[in-house]
């Protein structure tokens, strides 16, 4: 269990719950240790956080105040903006089915915002697009310590309780009072629309799900969860090498990784190269969880090569080797 030391960071995505969570939270915390960041002009915005950092333009004294009072922070923001005073462990955010999200977001505008156009043009907008793809820019979601899903609340609420040691208790408010189901039905066109302009949305989406199962398995059962993922390399050593992160923020030895050709061991590599975009993310280990490995020159195009966490068999990556242009990689 990654237990947190305060605050809690909740990136809040519109329309997949975080109305309910936030105000949770608050009642949890109390009023007096939630900061809500919602912009400089937002009433709900924090007053410390709109004179030091909007007005004076002073995150550093911002984030020092947010770590000094409170317990639990969230806004429509990215990771990144806090990310120095918070480790990444304490983020939390909850994603949505995408078709859903859509058009609850667009009930949303239509009935607070006064947005008069169709459901069409809505989707059409470039703003309104990969809304909850756009909340992950700048840091690597599998970094996020926790991931819930909107379908799932109740579930997803009560592992956040395991995990942060809390007892926030579930509440369902903002929703659409004239929807008479759980759920939107929209015409096959409109899907496809959705789709179509939400590409990003739904790759997320799939990859929160498969993530949500084993990081349950994990809460559950007190096990280690390892986090893990791709890092960006020279053009030039596409095809000869790959590089990549790993993290157990249990604890503070690297993750060891084995690299295997099926079921023979051909190398065995800890993660703790440098990595500047962990460190400046605040994600573990000061930024030494990256990996590196070089192909062997002799293995044969069409090669597959795994790399799988030592401490528990899970398989982070796979590649296959091709002589030309580079590597399939997948994690």
């Amino acid at each position: 269990m990654e237990a947190a030391n305060y605050p809690l960071f909740f990136i809040h995505i519109s329309k997949t719950a975080g109305s309910s969570f936030r105000v949770a939270a608050e009642r949890y915390f109390g009023k007096e240790h939630v900061f809500y960041d919602y912009g400089p002009k937002a009433n709900e915005t924090n007053p410390d956080i709109r004179t030091l950092d909007y007005e004076k333009r002073d995150r550093y004294a911002a984030g020092m105040k947010i770590v000094e009072k409170a317990k639990f922070l969230t806004g429509h923001i990215n990771h990144p903006k806090y990310a120095p005073f918070i480790p990444a462990k304490n983020a939390i955010t909850f994603v949505r089915d995408p078709i859903q999200q859509v058009r609850s977001h667009y009930e949303h505008f239509t009935r607070h915002h006064r947005y008069k156009r169709s459901f069409t043009e809505f989707v059409n907008e470039p703003r309104f697009k990969n809304v909850q793809y756009k909340a992950f820019q700048g840091t690597w979601p599998d970094a996020i310590g926790f991931i819930g899903l909107t379908e799932r609340y109740n579930e997803s609420l009560a592992l956040i309780n395991k995990m942060y040691s809390t007892d926030i208790q579930g509440l369902d408010i903002n929703k659409n009072t004239e929807k008479k189901s759980s759920s939107y039905e929209l015409s096959d066109e409109e899907i496809a629309l959705i789709k179509k302009h939400n590409k990003e949305d739904f790759k997320l989406y799939e990859y929160a799900l498969t993530r949500f199962e084993r990081q349950k398995l994990a809460i559950e059962s007190d096990a280690p969860f390892i986090r893990f993922g791709k890092t960006n390399m020279a053009a030039s050593d596409e095809g000869k090498m790959i590089k990549g992160w790993a993290a157990d923020y249990n604890s503070q030895s690297p993750v060891v990784i084995d690299v295997r050709i099926g079921k023979k061991k051909i190398a065995e590599i800890p993660a703790s190269e440098y990595r500047s975009t962990a460190n400046e993310r605040n994600i573990h280990r000061n930024g030494f969880v990256g990996f590196s490995f070089t192909y062997p020159s002799k293995l044969k195009a069409g090669t597959r090569i795994d790399f799988m966490a030592s401490a528990n068999g899970l398989l982070l990556m796979s590649c296959l080797l091709y002589t030309s242009p580079s590597p399939r990689d997948r994690g």
